[in-house]
């Protein structure tokens, strides 16, 4: 694992300063202190190493973003900066290796890849919303697409120009002055009426219960300090995900499993926001 692990850092170095197509698999080799031959015993080909790396940062920024969602002490405003800033740093920590997939594989360019991003992008955003509402409380609830969309672009147009144009910045001040941004356009919302309502629509708790029970999946299989087993809460998951694709779903058996995920401490979040999603359900019909 640790050989692996050094082969994935010393891939990233290379790329970084080569270029994904323009470095060998003797090259990756060498820098590790291994053979070509032993290279083929962690990783098929060059693309399954970057893919394997890729999956990895996925892993990673998911795990942190969800264990830095909730932060003692602070005020909701102070943890929405405090959580922008982590995120912010893990975008730059990793910049070597992000600058090696916006440069070598624009969107769509590779389908696996495709789907990791799209993966990420999706999870980050079910993430934004539910710090954006934390935050700013339900009243931005009409406006959610809206807020969303411009949270988003400012962070991503601020990571691509730190990340690609390789600028210096401190991370705190970046996140105070977006929350400062985004207090100003929230205190707006009065004086205007939403432009998006189909995208992240509010009104339509059932999809988003199922990426809420997507975004607690991929916690617990990321997460190891978990108290409960593990594979029981997994199954309910499933089972949970199973009856809401039903016409039907069976509100007892949905309220024991949502009661029976809260056992576990790690998940009080996001089954706080499971169970906000499916009272909002019961309530429409």
């Amino acid at each position: 694992m640790l050989k692996k692990n050094e082969l994935m850092n010393r891939a990233i170095q290379l790329f970084s300063e080569k270029g994904f197509y323009q470095t060998s698999v003797q090259e990756i080799a060498e820098a590790t202190g291994i053979s070509k031959g032993a290279f083929y015993k962690y990783f098929d080909t060059k693309e399954s190493l970057l893919i394997e790396i890729l999956k990895l940062q996925y892993e990673n920024m998911i795990k942190q973003a969800s264990s830095m969602s909730q932060l003692e002490g602070m005020t909701r405003r102070e943890a929405f900066i405090e959580n922008m800033s982590h995120e912010l740093e893990q975008w730059i920590n990793n910049r070597d290796f992000f600058t090696v997939l916006f440069k070598n594989f624009p969107p769509n360019e590779n389908k696996q890849v495709s789907e990791i991003m799209s993966k990420l992008k999706s999870s980050l955003v079910n993430l934004h919303r539910e710090t954006l509402i934390d935050t700013y409380g339900e009243k931005i609830e009409p406006f959610i697409t809206d807020i969303v969309i411009i949270f988003e672009g400012i962070l991503k147009e601020y990571i691509i120009t730190v990340i690609l144009r390789e600028k210096s910045v401190d991370v705190y001040q970046l996140a105070s002055f977006i929350a400062t941004v985004m207090d100003s356009i929230v205190n707006s919302l009065p004086y205007t009426e939403p432009v998006l309502t189909d995208y992240l629509n509010p009104a339509n708790p059932k999809e988003r219960i199922l990426d809420c029970l997507d975004m607690i999946e991929d916690k617990l299989n990321n997460t190891n300090n978990i108290t409960t087993d593990k594979e029981k809460l997994l199954k309910a998951v499933q089972r949970l995900r199973k009856e809401m694709k039903t016409t039907e779903p069976q509100q007892f058996l949905l309220e024991a499993l949502i009661s029976y995920l809260n056992n576990e401490e790690i998940l009080k979040k996001e089954v706080d926001v499971l169970d906000r999603l499916y009272k909002r359900l019961v309530q429409d019909e």
